[in-house]
């Protein structure tokens, strides 16, 4: 019996740690920003549906972890961190994904500017707090 608990673990925690690198898009998003990228539809075509699954990879990361967190023993200071940290992840994925969509139902007189600043804004803090949520994941128990 104990021995069919630890293959479950192994296999969330293999779960878990395989939708941290499929939320690496996050990490890299900054990086496909760059304005000759942006002004091609079909790359934002892709960039919303690496987003749109990226959003369905946090939803396996939240029951995986929901999983392995009540097989831990964490501190209240860490749990709300990474509740408040993981829900940022995806607002902010979220609104990319919103913003990129809009511009890509969007007549070709659409004003490029002001989106651009909007969906720079929303891919920084998707990285940014996934690179937090790292930390909180990589030291849970100094919190």
């Amino acid at each position: 019996m104990r021995e069919g608990r630890m293959i479950v673990n192994r296999i969330m925690l293999f779960f878990h740690v395989l939708g941290a690198v499929g939320m690496g898009f996050y990490l890299l998003l900054p990086f496909f920003l760059q304005k000759a990228f942006l002004e091609k539809r079909p790359v934002l075509h892709v960039l919303y549906w690496m987003n749109f699954i990226t959003q369905w990879v946090l939803v396996i990361q939240l029951f995986s972890g929901g999983y392995l967190y009540f097989k831990g023993s964490y501190s209240f200071l860490w749990i709300i961190l990474v509740f408040i940290t993981y829900m940022s992840i995806g607002g902010f994925g979220g609104l990319f994904g919103y913003y990129i969509r809009k511009y890509h139902h969007s007549p070709q007189d659409f004003t490029f500017h002001l989106w651009i600043r909007k969906v720079r804004i929303h891919a920084i803090f998707a990285s940014i707090t996934m690179l937090l949520i790292l930390v909180l994941m990589l030291f849970p128990y100094q919190f």
